[in-house]
């Protein structure tokens, strides 16, 4: 679907939308009101309609404009570069209904390649203690920052269709190893309470193939994954154990420990997040591709608008008889594969305060180990810095923020420093 058909969509929903509350308005003096129609700053409008079914839309757009200034030295040669971009211009409508028994999701994505960023339809099972979802949306298998929707990101910089191309909004770990965050699929979610503890388990079957799923795919296609929340103090407010700053600033302490994994089978993409990108491997005389596994381990505490996050991420690959020659005689190395996959280790420390009066103070620390520190690697030996300071004005719905990052990459051949500023304004409305 195209962007010009889902812009259609959305004038057509926002029209019914107006018809509806203009007869709820010429109605409310014949029966009592039991729609309402309301802004909430930095999360949209929200239609709540009828007493019985309890059905709300939800209509949000998100623009980011940013400038950004680069410095690269490189053996001894510096080159400077600048950009002035739209880092997120997008649309998002949900709605649920029937007593939130059924749920769908569309996302526009004005900056992307694809129109469709994420669409999907939930239908609540287990008495609603649980959903199951169809389509493209926010996948379990990724580190914590990374399963938050961008405009959530406390460091902001160019994202292009999902994807962090530099890396800079979640750090090195996000670069090297989920590059895109939506995945195609089928997702189970579920959620329940022993004592006091919150416990989120969640399952999901998807294409292995990202944010491909209205696309022509190639390759086998198939990603086991699963993930699990634990928060022994009890839940969040909204959606804050998946925020790295504490913009509601949790009254009480709250902690979050996460544990999650993926099994790309035959993966053809260097991260099992895209679709094609890896040739050369072959099994039994066919081309084939290894299986990619992604083990994440993550945690977040926050309180009174102090918030501290680790995160941990381990790509690696598995399969028996592959070669890089159809005739077999050649045999995948580790070597080998390591400049054909993202092989190796990532951390990701983040600290944050949040002030009463909307300041936001962020430090963040990535360190990159690949499993061969040879020149061929796709992964390198990575160090990130990141500092930035953020103003959150009228609840969520502005905010300014201004972020410096310093990268050292070094593939054992060659060091790069890299040196970054961006000033980015985001509005949601």
């Amino acid at each position: 679907m195209t962007a010009k058909k889902m812009n259609v969509i959305y004038v057509s929903v926002l029209l019914l939308i107006s018809n509806l509350v203009g007869a709820q308005g010429y109605q409310s003096k014949l029966v009592p009101k039991d729609s309402t129609l309301i802004y909430i700053n930095g999360e949209g409008t929200f239609l709540h309609l009828g007493k019985q079914d309890g059905a709300t839309f939800n209509l949000a757009t998100t623009v980011q404009s940013g400038y950004q200034l680069n410095q690269l030295d490189s053996a001894s040669n510096k080159t400077s570069t600048n950009r002035l971009s739209l880092n997120l211009v997008r649309i998002a409508f949900t709605a649920t209904g029937l007593k939130n028994k059924v749920s769908m999701g569309i996302v526009n994505d004005f900056t992307g390649t694809s129109g469709i960023l994420e669409g999907w339809v939930g239908i609540g099972v287990l008495n609603n203690h649980g959903k199951l979802i169809l389509g493209q949306k926010q996948t379990n298998t990724n580190n914590r920052l990374a399963m938050a929707d961008e405009k959530y990101a406390s460091i902001m910089t160019q994202s292009i269709a999902g994807k962090s191309n530099d890396g800079i909004v979640y750090g090195g770990l996000m670069q090297n190893f989920v590059g895109s965050t939506r995945e195609g699929g089928i997702f189970f979610e579920t959620n329940f309470n022993v004592n006091k503890c919150r416990i989120y388990p969640s399952v999901s079957i998807t294409t292995g193939k990202g944010q491909n799923f209205f696309a022509t795919q190639t390759g086998p296609g198939i990603k086991y994954g699963g993930r699990l929340d634990v928060m022994p103090m009890g839940d969040f407010i909204k959606n804050g154990a998946f925020v790295a700053d504490d913009i509601y600033r949790e009254p009480k302490p709250k902690l979050a420990i996460g544990f999650a994994g993926s099994y790309n089978v035959q993966a053809n993409s260097p991260i099992g997040s895209d679709n094609g990108g890896v040739v050369g491997i072959y099994k039994g005389g066919a081309a084939s591709g290894a299986n990619y596994r992604k083990l994440v381990a993550d945690a977040i505490y926050k309180c009174q608008g102090f918030a501290l996050v680790g995160e941990y991420v381990n790509g690696s690959i598995a399969g028996k008889d592959l070669f890089t020659n159809a005739s077999g005689t050649a045999k995948l190395t580790d070597t080998l594969a390591s400049g054909l996959y993202n092989l190796g280790n990532a951390i990701n420390l983040q600290g944050s305060y949040i002030t009463k009066s909307g300041w936001a103070f962020d430090l963040r620390f990535s360190h990159i180990t690949p499993e061969k520190y040879i020149a061929t690697s796709l992964v390198h030996n990575q160090t990130w810095f990141t500092g930035g300071v953020n103003k959150y004005l009228s609840g969520n719905a502005l905010k300014i923020g201004l972020n410096v990052n310093y990268i050292q990459d070094n593939n054992s051949v060659i060091l790069k420093k890299i040196l970054t500023g961006n000033l980015a304004i985001q509005l949601i409305f």
